[in-house]
């Protein structure tokens, strides 16, 4: 393997994020005896040790042979051969790499062939790949993600037939949502399925957008008929490419992309192509959603990997460039940025981190649960610590896919910007990661429907319990001026301004019903609006002012979610806290021109979306 850096053991952050909260002694307690035999730990110790050894051996890999290999996979071309995507010599000898080093397996159960690795380190590994070559990465994360799925929904026979060829590498796979003109409109989707009598199915439509097409193995979703419509019609099917030698499916096209250049995007034509349903006729939807929800989460760590590229990169550059007799780091206004790429870097890193450690224990409680060895009272306590979780996983994962895809962008724009002129030339690589970084709003579901997934959550939360609203709501503002600990206290203002910009557009939704105008300095007002929002918000009439703002309240309940992961973070050292104090004093003033923005009335957009 080629010489270089180890992106694992050259960032001290990861570590800490990992090993802090005993992470994987709570992971560890979860196991079953059984899961604990087949890894070889005795220990939370040994458990933890290996899973950072293999960590290590992912960073050297990626600062290494990946490294080295990136430019090369950004200016080689993939090849569609008779319906077959063949990859370049770059791109190919990194997947292979990756599977001789056995880290295809990862996330897989040990009765499949796998390493049961929890999701948290398979994520971590999807930095340390990101950073390196995001292309590579697109490639090789498909394998344990589309086994898990069929393992979680597939009959016996189905696993039997399937997972074996994931678990050896032989086949890589994909998942095959989007449709031509349809987008995330899945509801409306043309592509249908017809019932065999040996059970199996013949499946008819066209994909696109679909990355990793070629892989050999799809999980494709279709209409359970010809004509149908809804989400409750939709199945789920595993396809494979080619069934005795023959194309079972066709890759039609491979996108020609600004980004992502060493991964195919492909175009799928399904003309009467063998399937096999997983789980329950109309409830295909539903099991997809495991697999996008996971997939928005290794978003965030495919954003991590490249803020830290474009972090490192700039400040290199910055200290390394002179101009009027210094460092140009050392001018007020490239310091201010490379600071805040540093900054956001480590503090969206804490919030993914605890968004996979939740993920991993969700994954080991379910299995607990559905394993009912533990006793009718524990197993209430485990469904009890199950429901808080995936509570936080559902309100986390638009926030955390949301900032990926939108804060990346800005960091690689700023990459650029403070390589002057030569940002703009592929001499150097800062104009890749505005490349790269394109994508990330886009696939896994967009931006704008993270904000709207968050804003439909939010809305039902109020509607569902205004008194916790209104009472959470109160003590917010309570604490925002009683807290002795400044920082706290300004993270506390930050929550304050989101709930009373939230409560706007609610009661814009409301207007006609909200005679009663709030002054929300005044503890009586807030006391009273309980009353208020009981009576209104049953039933939303307009639901406009909620979806034009819903970008902006997705932002701000980010930063909610950021500031208060970063003050938690901030007792793990000195950096940590300073971290903290800088991102809420970054994140401050953005959060009243968001309320600002909230609160303001311009007909002109409804008219336009009207005309």
């Amino acid at each position: 393997m080629a010489g270089g850096s180890n992106f694992f053991k050259d960032n001290p952050d990861i570590h800490n994020n990992l090993t802090a909260d005993q992470k994987f002694a709570t992971l560890f307690d979860l196991l079953s005896d059984e899961e604990k035999e087949a890894i070889g730990a005795d220990s939370a110790q040994e458990y933890e040790s290996m899973w950072l050894e293999m960590l290590d051996s992912v960073g050297d890999f990626a600062g290494g042979q990946l490294a080295d290999n990136s430019l090369k996979v950004d200016k080689e071309d993939l090849k569609l051969e008779d319906g077959v995507v063949k990859n370049p010599p770059s791109i190919q000898s990194n997947i292979q790499t990756f599977i001789e080093l056995g880290m295809h397996a990862l996330s897989l159960p040990h009765s499949r062939g796998g390493m049961s690795a929890p999701f948290l380190v398979e994520f971590v590994g999807n930095e340390l790949l990101a950073r390196a070559c995001p292309s590579t990465l697109l490639a090789v994360s498909w394998y344990g993600p589309i086994a898990n799925i069929i393992e979680l929904f597939g009959s016996d026979e189905i696993k039997d037939q399937f997972i074996p060829a994931l678990a050896t590498a032989e086949l890589s796979g994909s998942m095959a949502l989007t449709e031509p003109d349809v987008g995330s409109d899945l509801a409306n989707m043309r592509s249908y399925s017809e019932k065999q009598d040996d059970g199996t199915y013949k499946l008819y439509g066209s994909k696109q957008f679909i990355s990793n097409g070629g892989g050999g193995l799809s999980l494709v979703i279709t209409q359970n008929k010809k004509g149908a419509k809804g989400l409750k019609s939709i199945n789920l099917f595993v396809v494979p490419q080619h069934l005795e030698g023959k194309p079972n499916y066709t890759v039609t096209k491979i996108e020609e992309k600004p980004g992502l250049h060493g991964s195919a995007t492909c175009a799928l034509r399904f003309d009467g192509s063998k399937g096999w349903l997983l789980g329950k006729d109309g409830e295909g939807f539903s099991y997809m959603l495991h697999l996008m929800n996971e997939a928005r989460i290794a978003v965030g760590f495919q954003a991590l990997g490249l803020m830290e590229a474009c972090s490192r990169l700039s400040s290199n550059y910055a200290n390394e460039r002179e101009a009027w007799g210094k460092p140009i780091a050392r001018h007020e206004q490239i310091c201010e940025k490379i600071l805040d790429m540093n900054m956001e870097t480590k503090v969206f890193r804490g919030l993914c981190y605890r968004a996979a450690y939740i993920s991993s224990l969700v994954q080991l409680l379910e299995r607990r649960i559905e394993d009912n060895a533990l006793g009718e009272d524990k197993t209430e306590e485990l469904q009890a610590q199950l429901k808080s979780y995936s509570k936080t996983l559902r309100e986390w994962t638009p926030l955390i896919k949301w900032w990926a895809g939108e804060r990346s962008y800005t960091i690689a724009r700023n990459t650029v910007q403070i390589h002057g002129g030569y940002g703009f030339t592929k001499e150097y690589e800062a104009e890749r990661w505005v490349r790269e970084s394109l994508i990330l709003s886009i696939y896994e579901g967009t931006s704008e429907i993270q904000a709207l997934m968050c804003i439909k959550d939010t809305l039902k939360s109020i509607t569902k319990n205004p008194r916790r609203f209104t009472e959470d709501l109160f003590a917010t503002r309570m604490k925002s001026l009683t807290e002795l600990d400044p920082t706290r206290r300004k993270y506390y203002k930050i929550k304050s301004i989101y709930q009373n910009g939230l409560l706007s557009v609610v009661l814009k939704m409301v207007k006609n019903n909200a005679k009663t105008k709030f002054n929300m300095e005044k503890t009586t007002d807030i006391l009273n609006l309980f009353n208020v929002l009981k009576e209104i918000t049953t039933e939303f009439d307009d639901l406009a002012p909620a979806l034009l703002n819903a970008s902006r309240i997705c932002e701000m309940k980010a930063i909610v979610a950021l500031s208060k992961n970063a003050l938690e973070n901030a007792s793990i050292s000195d950096e940590n806290r300073e971290l903290s104090e800088r991102f809420i004093n970054r994140y401050y003033p953005i959060m009243l021109k968001n309320k600002a923005e909230l609160e303001w009335d311009d007909e002109a957009v409804y008219n336009a979306c009207e005309a």
